[in-house]
């Protein structure tokens, strides 16, 4: 449905057109009125109307002059101009400002209606053609993918390694002898569970690892031969040396999403893509010699290493804070180092926020046993401010904290969570993912997938595939598209795996779920 804006500064004419067309015929569910440029270019701004119906004489501000304004806020507009003066300097004028109907007063009915169905057509038209370009794009990426995928695949196995190294190199414009780690996770294996939903939760979860890692450019995820494990080649310049802190963060989107189902292990960090079978194998190596639970990273004695060296500069950076906390301008310096440790060490985004609220609430509580008075609440508002924070705004915070011993005030949670209800609901036939939704809102993912759970009960990317499911039975109930064009639709490039997703979330196929509703099976 489309939305219609009448501007004119006569009332009778307004209110006429508004009452007079019969505007859910032609698709249109909502109109609004405005009497002059001025209110006409507020409500562009606020509701983005589809179609605008404007007079060009009226006072204040010209129709000619609204036209102009509007199309700034609002390019892909359509026009239609209403005039009572038969002139041709404005028609030239409304073709130069892409007017798409000139019609003159006093308005036929009919005329009106049909100049109006065929603007809506035509915005039907070029929607189409959108989603058309939209799907070559996503056809091939995924094809590109796909022989990524492979050539990762045959590296991990130490299969045609020149070959596939040259791929690396010259079709995928990757740096063969780049740092890498290879994580291997391993969902669970429900008994009892069908094969079609194994299946079918094995490929969200690759989706939900692409838009995590892959779209932020941390790393490759790939199916293995088998489909059983899914591998993640980490970058280690992008993601940090401690690659683990990446999967971790992971693991606890996945498990908001699916609860405690994947057990993940990572290797040694390698130089190179012809040294990346190694990383693979100790990663497996650690899955099968260990018997911890699902849910747990197991990591080599390297990644350990790293990771406790690091913590032993930390350890001392606290304690000398906190033994000291009555002396400002020596924090603050030992702050400075703690921040610079940070970098030298390449953290990930999620370790400096963990190492950040534990300095913090650490030195909070000596400065306070000190004798030192803070605003109530401040510690919570702190914390409040770190979450949606990426490194560099972390420590940015912890140290405006310092300075200051008050942190940002709360995000307002429930405001994040409906403008990703919106973003999701505009944008079903897109790629979507808990990554690139927090990206867009400007929140840590790990954070966003947390919040939009605890809110509403339902992991996102749970609340996503629910709301795909109720588009295309719509599209199913009131269209004849294929059921690979209502796939696309809806945002799956692959039909098998749309038809699995239906079948397994409304119970029988697309074809037959039509059928019934038509009425054409018992």
């Amino acid at each position: 449905m489309y939305k219609v804006l009448i501007v004119d500064d006569e009332r009778m004419i307004r209110e006429g057109m508004k009452k007079v067309i019969s505007w859910n015929e032609l698709e249109i569910d909502r109109v609004e009125t405005a009497d002059s440029g001025f209110e006409a270019l507020r409500l562009i701004q606020a509701e983005v109307p589809d179609i605008m119906i404007t007079d060009i004489s009226m006072r204040e501000m010209t129709g000619l002059e609204l036209i102009e304004k509007a199309l700034e806020i609002a390019p892909d507009l359509q026009i239609i101009v209403l005039t009572g003066y038969d002139s041709f300097e404005y028609a030239r004028e409304c073709l130069r400002l892409r007017v798409q109907d000139f019609l003159l007063k006093p308005i036929d009915e009919d005329l009106l209606t049909d100049c109006i169905r065929k603007q809506v057509g035509q915005i039907k038209e070029e929607e189409q053609r959108r989603e058309m370009n939209s799907m070559l794009i996503r056809t091939e990426g995924i094809t590109a993918q796909m022989e990524l995928e492979k050539v990762m695949r045959d590296l991990v196995h130490g299969r045609e390694k020149e070959k596939a190294l040259d791929l690396v190199e010259k079709e995928f414009n990757l740096r063969r002898d780049m740092s890498l780690m290879v994580a291997v996770l391993l969902p669970k294996q429900d008994i009892g569970v069908a094969q079609q939903d194994s299946a079918v939760r094995f490929r969200q979860i690759i989706n939900i690892c692409l838009g995590f890692l892959d779209a932020k450019g941390y790393g490759i995820t790939f199916a293995d031969d088998e489909e059983s494990q899914i591998l993640i080649a980490l970058y280690v310049q992008q993601c940090g040396s401690e690659g683990a802190n990446v999967i971790l963060d992971l693991l606890e989107i996945l498990k908001d999403e699916f609860g405690d189902v994947i057990k993940a292990a990572i290797g040694n960090e390698v130089a190179g893509f012809e040294n990346i079978d190694t990383s693979y194998q100790d990663a497996v190596y650690l899955l099968q010699n260990d018997k911890m639970e699902i849910d747990k990273i197991l990591q080599t004695q390297n990644v350990l290493k790293r990771s406790h060296m690091f913590q032993e500069v930390y350890e001392e950076l606290k304690s000398a804070m906190c033994a000291n906390v009555s002396d400002y301008p020596y924090v603050m310096r030992v702050f400075d180092a703690f921040c610079m440790a940070t970098r030298s060490y390449n953290l990930s985004e999620g370790s400096v926020r963990k190492y950040c609220f534990e300095l913090l609430a650490d030195v909070h509580f000596s400065y306070v046993m000190a004798g030192g008075t803070v605003e109530e609440q401040s510690l919570e508002n702190f914390v409040g401010s770190l979450n949606g924070a990426d490194g560099e705004v972390s420590l940015e915070l912890g140290k405006q904290y310092l300075m200051k011993m008050l942190g940002g005030e709360e995000n307002d949670v429930h405001e994040i969570v409906g403008k990703a209800k919106r973003y999701i609901n505009q944008h079903l036939s897109e790629d979507l993912s808990v990554g690139n939704i927090a990206e867009i809102l400007f929140v840590s993912p790990n954070y966003f997938s947390r919040l939009f759970k605890r809110v509403t009960g339902q992991g996102c990317n749970e609340y996503i595939v629910r709301k795909r499911m109720e588009k295309a039975c719509a599209l199913l109930e009131t269209t004849n598209f294929n059921t690979g064009k209502i796939a696309g639709m809806v945002g799956y490039n692959d039909t098998n795996y749309f038809s699995m997703t239906f079948k397994k979330n409304c119970g029988v196929s697309p074809t037959h779920y039509r059928n019934k509703i038509r009425g054409k099976e018992n």
